[in-house]
């Protein structure tokens, strides 16, 4: 072993030797696997098991032509030089040949601790005395450190941790664990001692868990384990064994086992892989209308040693979702905010690798396996700051050019036949293929344009023309929304609004339809008491005009609030029924229940109808607003179907009233 107590050479600055003219060849131009800045020139182990390469620079001046120069390479122990290998040259040299490598057999390098010298010559054939290069001195180790006694073992430096074994105070007050180890026979500088924790002894499977460098032969053998190191054993009893190492590479046995005892919360372990919450990925690709709805990235199932209080961060594309998120069930689910699904790279279709990693206050983070989603956020159209919004106000607006009228943005009775014209300009980097379809007071898509191969930013393009029936169908409005998307296929994105002024057809006015019901009180409600009774439907009647034509469609609307006023919408309640006209009036119910009974206290209900003819609007009725009440002073809760008095018969429908019935409403 190499050290403080063994022989050691330096190389020389150079060599008295007589030779003819006194030449020194160079030192060799490298040992291989010999540190060249190692003074005791050190062979490590590793490298004494094969031939030592000696690469041996071009010597000056070298044969001539047809002469021959023989190189040897020569090991010197002990004042007794061995031949080592050997190489004629015929001149002139290649120096393609150079540096020239000969080797000292593996044999020579058995001795159990020597310091030797390694040069070569070069004998130029005249019968002189062959000219040497500079030795290069090098120390051969194959003694490796031995205990003093095969009970030898590592203790505690800490008499307490000994005693209360490894345990989460133990760990969360020590960064390091202190391990003495004893002394040992033929320490040396450099010396290194491995160490492995296991729940088995000898350790099974014998890898190492670190190990620890010890610079002078002074330095005291104590180990500072980290205490995560110890993580990774299981509750019971666990053994520390090391063994010794010196700077060659030669190594003791092990040393005989310190058991000591663990006490932990178990680390989590089993972690599955993230999946993504449905219904994103149903179809095997994140996109962005997955992204507005919110891409959730979830730890599926529950994982082995759960404890209250972990925590995760998932980490998507090596972004981390931060902060932690603390889980409180499972799934357990991340929000992937926008910032970290698109990433800072240039848009594509890639497959993104996604896991994540357990957060336990005092110990390392405990990361999961990974899986794998393919994603595309690319779009057609320059992206925009409010991405993934659907809405991309960068997108220029288009224009409404009326063929009847010649009006722009503002349409007419005129363009209600001839139809409309309708232009944009296309987005920055169009790709032939891509589509934009145009939508007319969000009913749509009324026409499109496809990009075409030589399509440029801001050129100007041409929907399809929009047919006057889609301008009488979309309505009168003094700001009637048009708008297009674009689409690559994957992902869309939609233009903001040209408002056009459109009054291309006048709606007829009908009358409000009447309520089919008595009604009670001054401010004249529709109760429990009512009758025909309300738990078999609200009935209206839609008077007759003589504006009405065969075959007209009526398309009955029915809306309930929260307030007596029409105000607060409840949703769940809209209604709808279309019938198609006939003389004398039309009777119609708003039915089943469902659609009545969130009504209750001081609410209301608002009716009205529109006519279609030949599909396009002609008219809409006034509203009807009608006050509703199903509770009385000092009945709680409201009236429902089946209680005393209030429609507890089986009847399930009453007969539909008629026009008889009208003046209850006026």
């Amino acid at each position: 072993m190499p050290g403080s107590g063994k022989t050691s050479a330096r190389i020389p600055n150079a060599l008295a030797h007589s030779c003819g003219d006194s030449k020194v060849l160079p030192v060799f131009e490298r040992i291989v696997g010999v540190d060249p800045s190692d003074p005791e020139g050190l062979i490590p182990l590793a490298v004494s098991l094969s031939p030592l390469e000696c690469r041996i620079p071009q010597w000056v001046p070298g044969p001539g032509a047809g002469r021959t120069h023989t190189l040897r390479l020569w090991w010197r122990v002990r004042g007794v030089e061995v031949l080592a290998d050997s190489q004629p040259f015929t001149g002139p040299l290649n120096p393609a040949l150079f540096p020239y490598p000969l080797y000292v057999p593996a044999d020579y390098m058995r001795e159990a601790d020597a310091v030797v010298e390694a040069f070569y010559t070069v004998d130029d054939g005249t019968g002189g005395l062959p000219v040497p290069s500079f030795p290069w001195p090098l120390t051969v180790d194959n003694n490796p450190p031995r205990f003093r006694d095969p009970d030898d073992k590592a203790r505690f430096v800490d008499p307490a941790i000994e005693a209360s074994g490894i345990t989460e105070e133990v760990l969360a007050a020590n960064p390091f664990i202190e391990v003495a180890v004893p002394a040992y026979i033929g320490r040396a500088n450099r010396d290194r001692v491995g160490y492995y924790l296991s729940n088995n002894t000898p350790p099974f499977p014998p890898i190492q868990t670190d190990s620890q460098e010890f610079a002078l032969v002074t330095d005291p053998l104590i180990l500072r384990i980290r205490a995560e190191h110890f993580r990774g054993l299981n509750n019971g009893t666990a053994y520390l064994q090391y063994r010794l190492y010196d700077r060659a590479g030669n190594f003791s046995g092990f040393s005989a086992p310190m058991d000591f005892q663990v006490l932990l919360i178990a680390t989590p372990i089993n972690l599955p892989r993230p999946d993504i919450r449905p219904p994103a990925y149903l179809d095997f690709l994140i996109k962005r209308d997955d992204a507005r709805a919110v891409v959730t990235a979830r730890i599926p199932r529950e994982y082995d040693n759960f404890a209250p209080g972990d925590s995760v961060v998932m980490i998507w594309d090596g972004r981390p979702v931060l902060p932690a998120q603390l889980i409180t069930g499972f799934p357990a689910e991340v929000d992937i905010p926008w910032d970290i699904l698109r990433g800072l790279d240039p848009l594509a279709l890639i497959e993104v690798e996604v896991h994540y990693e357990i957060h336990r206050v005092g110990r390392p983070a405990v990361p999961s396996p990974s899986n794998f989603f393919w994603v595309d956020l690319t779009v057609a159209g320059q992206d925009h700051a409010n991405a993934p919004a659907l809405l991309n106000q960068t997108l220029a607006l288009v224009d409404v050019f009326g063929k009847g009228s010649g009006l722009h943005n503002e349409l007419d009775f005129r363009d209600a036949t001839a139809g409309a014209e309708v232009w944009g300009r296309l987005y920055q980097n169009p790709v032939a293929g891509e589509r934009l379809e145009l939508y007319w007071n969000g009913v749509g898509p009324v026409a499109h344009y496809d990009v075409q191969s030589g399509d440029v930013f801001d050129q100007p393009v041409q929907f399809t023309d929009v047919p006057g029936s889609v301008i009488v169908d979309g309505g009168n409005y003094a700001d009637l929304p048009v708008y297009y998307t674009t689409s690559n296929g994957v992902n869309e994105q939609q233009s903001d609004n040209t408002l056009v002024n459109v009054h291309a057809a006048p709606l007829i006015r009908f009358d409000a339809p009447l309520i089919a019901h008595s009604l009670h009180g001054p401010a004249r409600y529709l109760t429990c008491a009512s009758t025909p009774a309300i738990c078999h439907g609200v009935y209206w009647f839609i008077r007759d005009d003589f504006r009405f034509e065969p075959l007209d469609q009526i398309e009955f609307f029915w809306q309930g609030y929260l307030t007596n006023n029409g105000e607060q919408p409840i949703h769940e309640t809209a209604f709808t029924a279309t019938v198609e006209y006939v003389p004398g009036g039309q009777s119609l119910r708003v039915w089943p229940w469902e659609k009545i009974e969130p009504m209750r206290d001081y609410a209301s209900a608002v009716a009205e109808y529109f006519v279609r003819r030949r599909g396009a609007l002609i008219a809409h009725s006034l509203p009807a607003l009608v006050r509703i009440d199903r509770t009385s002073a000092g009945t709680r809760p409201p009236c429902q179907p089946g209680d005393s008095g209030f429609c507890d018969d089986a009847q399930d429908d009453c007969a539909a009233p008629g026009t008889d019935r009208s003046e209850v409403a006026e």
